[in-house]
């Protein structure tokens, strides 16, 4: 088995290192080579993090690495063999690799990868395997020794042996001589003792000789008896015996006659009668088989004898029938022939047979052969198939990280999101302000790191990445600023509290003057016309993989549809024929030429000129460039009649030929274009200028690509194979080139994709793996919809062609649209000195302005960054340490020092109370010390002057931007008059004086030098004494100066920013001459002209330049009322802390005195240290002691609720979700509703555990009838609550009428609980004392809310309830006519009697009947509206469509059929 496995490894994979069955355990034992086993059948994919060593730690992190692997092929490697492995015990190694033979070779017949295994796992069993890894790996840490270990033990051994023997040297020698002496004379004391031994024994011997050599002789038996017979018999075999034993023993040692012992003659003769009977044993067995043999012998010689004379018998029984007869004689020779024939046949057909089963087996031969070479074509294929899925594994994994990165590059922007925020909400106090959340999200969205990375103070020559990339950040930032700025957007908008002015619009005049400027310097060059074609119905390309069916499916397309198929190996093809036929006529034609003495040139084609220059690249080896391939397709273009289509199959194969496509077909050079897009940073834009052309249309109508995967493709390509080439596929059908194909169309691809679906946006994709006639359908419907796109765009082009010429205003403006320009002729050195000029002013004022954002930036976060750290820092000095803890504990010692007797004593107890007060006294003189020097501290930090210089740095900044605003109105001036003065020198005014300088804050020079520090302590001190600021004021002394300056500095800026440049002198009107020149007159026009020009551009820039610095001031000064606010907001926070340290240390103070009182009032010691540690109060520094918190509140009354009955809650629940489901269905004045319906309803907002007991109150209630009246179902279920008697209905009724004075019949919740109802509503109930257990439930009272909730009409607001209807749901009887009477009652507001018939009711006690107060008073009448209310309540109408429904009548019929019965009875 070894030798298998060896050449397995060896030969098949081919390992790393040659395994030898000799040392297979040792090879084996560090891992490495197993892993490389399973690396080699792709199962290993972490392979190269296996350590070839074979130290501890190498074979633990292989064999930890390996374990999940071999689990999934079913190997079981615990912990005994993984250890056994790695002990190089014989035969573990070997075991594991046997069975790690047999598991992969049928993983390879299965053709199982490692990924569809672990896809074919099921979960629970995945799961289970990754926890035996952990307990695994856990397992064989704790049982491999770490090398360090080893290596320590070892260390540990070594110099344990060095010790032992530096020990058995130094200390344990004498003990060792000792013990060796000892030794010697224990030796010789045995020696002594063997001697003595020796000796006994000899003497003993010698007794023992001297006694066998005593000769008995017995009597001389009878010589003639039998038992002398035996006895002769016997001696003689003693004689033998004696014999025998002679012959066998040694000599003796002396020439005497020695006698032997009798035990041992006894074993002697017992082992010669042993011998004896072996060889009588091997006598008897040689005997029979003897005879066996003689036996066999005989057997053989009898049946020869037989079959000899058997023989005889036949010859002699031929004899005698041949002698018969001389016919049956050649009858025998006839018969002996036909069986020679018949020997000649079976020959010929044994013959035949053998030639028959050489050419079966040569068949066999070449099939197995045949078979073998397609197991080998199978083989190179699948060998393919995995190189192409460990390609397409590896893009997928390239993919996949590409994907990880950039989401980690994502996520790891937002957590720098979140923590930068974080960090600056602890910074502003959780006030981030907007402008850096914007800066912030600008840098995520580009992906720079929100965090510095690189100091941008001292930039080298050589700048770090890092720095590369603050410059970056620096700059996105910038730009962001800036467009803020010119856009007046972000942080640029104007004040709340000011005038909102729209930004500046564009100075058209300036603009163009710059762009007739740049175009004298620069004049644009001509643009190319695009080449001709004619019309056509369609132009697209079909793209694709290698076999999706382009090809095939194109061709029945231009079968059907006669639409032209362009395919770049076609077009190559027909151009080298071209090229040939060329060739073969300028062959023809050179013999004329030479007879007629005549040179003809060779007239080539065009084709055949590209055919020539095709076969020179290919005959070099090299492949066809791809503008020679663009142009050969570009002339079979142009070749195709008009209005026809085209499309071209497989090309363009990558981005170059597209675009180098669209530049052929199209005329137009994308990167020019893209070049020419970009513009130059300008200040002022010409709105007449020619706009840029829009980019042409794609010169494509369609792309279809028909996508299909790479299985797919490797499918169809060897079912192609298997067709063409049986046996062997030639080089270009092989799967290497097909694989090269698939990987160069992955490759370029996505551009392609990016290129058609972006720019172009005409990318169709459709599925090709498809059969060929449903492929051909679903291609000609997407060719035919682009036609049908392709026409009605068209027309819709011709249709809208022609557009109307808007109308011309009467007088143009300058400046405006119809405004016609003076563009008068210009000096040549003008132009060339004025477009640089003006390209510097727009480049420094960008430049500058940045600066400035930037400064501003920089800035802002340093007062962010001020202030708080002012804060940290107020707060460190809020926490410096004191003295109270040293006087506490000094006091603390003397108390504990008085005796305990002393401590009893009253007047001991008054001085130590005395003592206490002194104490405490002392501590709060130290607090108030304490917040003496915090608020002096407080105000040095508000008097320092730091924030009020960096603001003052800040208008500086604003200062330096308006004065580029300045500087850009200047520059701006001087370029329109150089302008204008060179067409007409005399038409402008002389330049006046220039603008002065806008004045910045000298922050040294604020205050007069030296008085600075002065008035720096002057202000401390006042703050101390009570003067000037006061520790606990909010103000800030110097902010309002700042604004005081600002104003300052706008009135310095007012003056030389809004004047306006003088306006351009008029000319004094000459005298009138009787006659002027046409040519003065033209003159005289376009000064005027100029002049307006000129002074609208100085109008437009002035008030631009004041709009611009009006911003600048307000955005300043905004932000120093800002600054401003969080600077007071600072030092009020700073304030806050010092009194609250200051009340939480006078806390501390008080909490001690009384924790000491209670001490001294109980004569106790202090056991345990006090201590003030800050503003807190400890004991023994653990124990903090706090003040005791308040009881808590007793809980809210809570019904519980019982199996039978439902809770006030769920009775509240159930008519509220009741009416909301359904409010159109239950809020009838009658409340009568369908039972099913309300069933239905009732299910939606019933839980299971109500169900049961629903059902069976609904079905009592609709016994006789289908109709339920859901308030009398929810009274049902508020059972049980107290019945009204007809008196007490009275009396409440009575009590509701008081309550309503104004009879309308209703009252609100308000009066309704003013009532008192037939039950008392407030009951005495025990209170628990235990404040954690809740009151008692009254439910009585709460059923009285929920009765007013049940009947009350939740239109109305506030709701109201009709009291006489609530009071005639509770009127209702067992026995109808008693319910009847009660109803009438209430109605009627007093009581009417009626004896009832029913023995039962006689019977029973009716506690309703009163006496009528006054005389009886049942016989007066009852008005009809008062029966009609009484009938009609609970049931006269409702909507229900049940066939059930009973039908019932409106209490308009009801009236009628009453007024009838009255009138038939009158």
């Amino acid at each position: 088995m070894s030798d298998i496995l060896c050449r397995w490894l060896n030969v098949e994979l081919r390992l790393s290192k040659t395994v030898d069955p000799r040392s297979i355990s040792k090879d084996f034992a560090n891992g490495y080579l197993i892993g490389e086993v399973l690396h080699k059948y792709q199962l290993q994919g972490d392979f190269d993090l296996f350590l070839k060593s074979n130290t501890a730690n190498s074979k633990l992190n292989n064999f930890t690495l390996m374990e999940p692997t071999l689990q999934l092929l079913g190997v079981s490697l615990d912990l005994s063999m993984a250890q056994a492995v790695m002990r190089e015990q014989h035969g573990a190694a070997t075991r594991l690799l046997y069975q790690l033979f047999i598991l992969l070779q049928k993983k390879r017949r299965a053709g199982l990868t490692g990924t569809a295994m672990e896809a074919m796992q099921p979960a629970a069993t995945a799961f289970l395997h990754r926890v035996e890894n952990d307990i695994y790996s856990e397992r064989l840490r704790t049982v491999v020794k770490r090398e360090a270990d080893l290596k320590l033990q070892k260390i540990a051994l070594k110099y344990e042996i060095k010790g032992r023997e530096i020990y058995d040297k130094s200390v344990m020698a004498h003990f060792v001589e000792e013990q060796r002496r000892q030794k010697v004379q224990e030796e010789m004391r045995l020696q002594d003792i063997e001697k003595h031994r020796h000796a006994r024994r000899k003497q003993h011997e010698m007794m023992t000789r001297i006694q066998s050599a005593v000769i008995q002789l017995p009597k001389p038996p009878p010589n003639r008896t039998l038992k002398a017979l035996e006895k002769q018999q016997q001696n003689r075999k003693k004689q033998e015996f004696e014999k025998n034993r002679k012959k066998l023993s040694p000599a003796p040692r002396s020439h005497g006659y020695q006698l032997q012992r009798p035990e041992e003659l006894a074993q002697a003769n017992s082992e010669y009668i042993q011998k004896i009977r072996q060889r009588l044993e091997e006598d008897a067995t040689a005997r029979q088989q003897r005879e066996k043999r003689r036996r066999h012998v005989l057997v053989e010689q009898l049946k020869a004898h037989e079959a000899q004379e058997e023989a005889l018998r036949e010859e002699q029984l031929v004899e005698r029938l041949t002698r018969q007869s001389q016919l049956e004689r050649r009858l025998a020779v006839q018969l002996m022939q036909l069986r020679q024939q018949k020997d000649v046949l079976r020959q010929n057909r044994v013959f035949r047979e053998r030639q028959y089963q050489e050419q079966r087996l040569r068949d066999f031969q070449e099939a197995l052969e045949r078979e073998a070479a397609s197991l080998d074509h199978a083989e190179e294929t699948r060998k393919e198939i995995e190189v192409h899925d460990r390609i397409a594994t590896e893009r997928a994994q390239a993919r996949y990280r590409k994907h990880s990165d950039s989401c980690r590059e994502i996520l790891e922007q937002i957590v720098d999101l979140a923590t930068k925020a974080g960090e600056y909400r602890l910074l502003t106090g959780n006030l981030i302000p907007g402008k850096l959340m914007r800066e912030w999200k600008e840098l995520m969205f580009c992906g720079k790191p929100l965090y510095d990375s690189g100091s941008l103070e001292e930039l080298p020559a050589d700048p770090t990445p890092e720095q590369f990339i603050e410059v970056e950040k620096q700059e996105i930032l910038n730009n962001q600023d800036y467009d803020e700025y010119m856009s007046m957007t972000g942080e640029w908008t104007w004040p709340e509290e000011g005038e909102t002015k729209p930004p500046p619009s564009n100075n058209n005049i300036l603009g163009h003057v710059v762009l007739r400027l740049q175009t004298i310097v620069n004049p644009p060059k001509p643009d190319t016309l695009p080449p001709f074609f004619p019309r056509f119905t369609l132009k697209a390309c079909v793209l694709g993989k290698l076999f999706s069916g382009k090809t095939t499916c194109l061709t029945r397309i231009a079968k059907v549809h006669h639409i032209h198929i362009l395919s770049a190996n076609v077009l190559i093809q027909e151009a080298l024929a071209a090229h040939q036929l060329g060739k073969l006529g300028r062959e023809v034609r050179k013999p004329t030429c030479i007879r007629n003495n005549k040179e003809h040139p060779s007239q080539l084609s065009v084709r055949a000129q590209h055919g020539a220059a095709v076969e020179k690249f290919l005959r070099k080896g090299r492949s066809v460039p791809d503008e020679l391939l663009v142009d050969i397709a570009v002339e079979a273009i142009r070749a195709i009649p008009a209005d026809s289509g085209w499309i071209l199959d497989g090309f363009p194969v990558d981005l170059t030929q597209a675009k180098l496509l669209e530049k052929a077909l199209g005329g137009s050079d994308t990167g020019k274009e893209r070049k020419r897009r970009i513009k130059r940073s300008n200040l002022s834009v010409d709105s007449n200028a020619p706009k840029e052309p829009p980019p042409p249309s794609p010169v494509l109508d369609l792309a279809l690509l028909l996508d299909v995967s790479d299985d797919h493709v490797l499918d169809r390509a060897a079912k192609q194979a298997c067709e063409f080439h049986t046996m062997v596929c030639a080089n270009e059908y092989s799967l290497c080139y097909y694989h090269c194909r698939i990987t160069a169309f992955q490759d370029t691809w996505p551009k392609l994709e990016k290129w058609f679906s972006g720019k172009q946006s005409i990318l169709m994709r459709l599925n090709a793996e498809m059969s060929e006639d449903m492929l051909f359908r679903k291609v000609e419907s997407i060719l035919y919809q682009a036609m049908i796109t392709l026409s009605i765009a068209s027309s819709f082009e011709n249709s809208h062609g022609v557009n109307t010429s808007p109308t011309e205003p009467l007088a143009p403006t300058p400046g405006t649209t119809h405004w016609v320009y003076v563009d008068e002729p210009l000096p040549k050195e003008i132009p060339e000195y004025l477009v640089p000029y003006w390209e510097n002013v727009c480049n420094s004022y960008v430049t500058n302005v940045k600066a400035v954002m930037q400064n501003l930036r920089t800035e802002r976060i340093l007062i962010i960054h001020h202030l708080f750290n002012i804060r940290e820092e107020f707060k460190q000095y809020l926490r410096r340490p004191d003295l109270k803890q040293e006087f506490v504990s000094q006091w603390q010692q003397n108390y504990n020092s008085i005796p305990k007797d002393m401590r009893d004593d009253e007047e001991t107890k008054a001085e130590l109370h005395q003592r206490l007060d002194d104490l405490r006294e002392r501590l709060w003189d130290i607090c108030d010390k304490r917040k003496e020097e915090a608020g002096q501290e407080r105000a040095a930090i508000m008097c320092d002057g730091w924030l009020e210089d960096h603001t003052a740095v800040l208008i500086n900044h604003f200062s330096t931007l308006m004065q580029v605003e300045v500087d850009r109105f200047q520059d701006s001036l001087r370029l329109l008059r150089d302008y204008y003065t060179g067409m007409y020198k005399q038409v402008l005014s002389e330049a006046g004086p220039e603008f002065t300088c806008i004045p910045l804050l000298d922050i040294v020079a604020l205050e007069e030098p030296g008085t600075q520090t002065d008035k720096s302590k002057r202000q401390a001190e006042g703050c101390c004494s009570g003067e000037g600021i006061r520790p606990d004021s909010s103000e800030i002394p110097r902010v309002y100066s700042l604004e005081t300056i600002l104003n300052q500095m706008e009135a310095n800026s007012a003056g030389p920013i809004y004047i306006c440049p003088p306006s351009p002198a008029q000319e004094p009107s000459p005298p009138p001459a009787p006659e002027e020149d046409s040519e003065e007159v033209c003159k005289r026009a376009i000064r005027n002209k100029i002049r307006q020009e000129y002074a609208a551009a100085l109008d437009h820039e002035d008030s631009a330049v004041k709009v611009r610095v009006e911003l600048v001031k307000a955005c300043a000064l905004c932000m120093v009322r800002v600054l401003h606010r969080q600077a007071e907001q600072a030092f009020r926070t700073m304030e806050e802390w010092l009194g609250a340290r200051f009340l939480s240390e006078m806390n501390s103070i008080d909490q001690l005195a009384e924790v000491v009182r209670h001490h001294i009032e109980s004569a106790a010691k202090l056991q345990s240290e006090l201590m003030l540690v800050c503003t807190d109060f400890f004991l023994n520094g653990d124990m903090r002691v706090v003040v005791s918190p308040p009881n808590p509140p007793r809980p809210a009354p809570l019904e519980l609720p019982t199996d039978s009955t439902l809770t006030i809650l769920q009775l509240e629940d159930l008519s509220t979700d009741t009416l909301e489901i359904h409010p159109s269905t239950l809020c009838v004045p009658s409340g009568v509703q369908c039972s099913t319906d309300f069933w239905e309803i009732l299910q939606e907002i019933t839980s299971l555990n109500l169900g049961t007991n629903l059902v069976e109150l609904v079905s009592m209630l609709t016994q006789n009838t289908e109709m339920l009246d859901w308030r009398q179902f929810l009274l049902s279920a508020a059972l049980p609550w107290p019945t009204p008697t007809l008196p007490q209905l009275l009396q409440v009724l009575a009590r509701f009428k008081m309550e309503d004075t104004g009879a309308t019949g209703s009252l609100t919740e308000e009066q309704y609980l003013k009532v008192e109802l037939w039950f008392p509503s407030e009951r005495a109930l025990p209170i628990p004392e235990d404040l954690s257990e809740p009151l008692p439930y009254d439910r009585l009272a709460n059923l009285r809310k929920f009765f007013f909730l049940l009947f009350a009409d939740p239109d109305c607001s506030p709701a109201r309830v009709d009291y006489v209807t609530m009071l005639l749901y509770f009127a209702a009887h067992p026995d109808p006519t008693q319910g009847f009477v009660r109803a009438l009652s209430v109605v009627m507001g007093q009581p009417l009697r009626h004896q009832s018939s029913s023995r039962l009711l006689k019977s029973t006690e009716l506690e309703e009947e009163v006496e009528p107060q006054g005389g009886p008073r049942g016989e007066e009448g009852v008005s009809i509206p008062a029966l009609l209310r009484a009938i009609c309540h609970g049931g006269a109408w409702g909507a229900c469509q049940n066939r059930f429904h009973p039908n019932w009548k409106s209490p308009d019929e009801y009236k009628e059929v009453q007024d009838r019965s009255f009138h038939s009875l009158l």
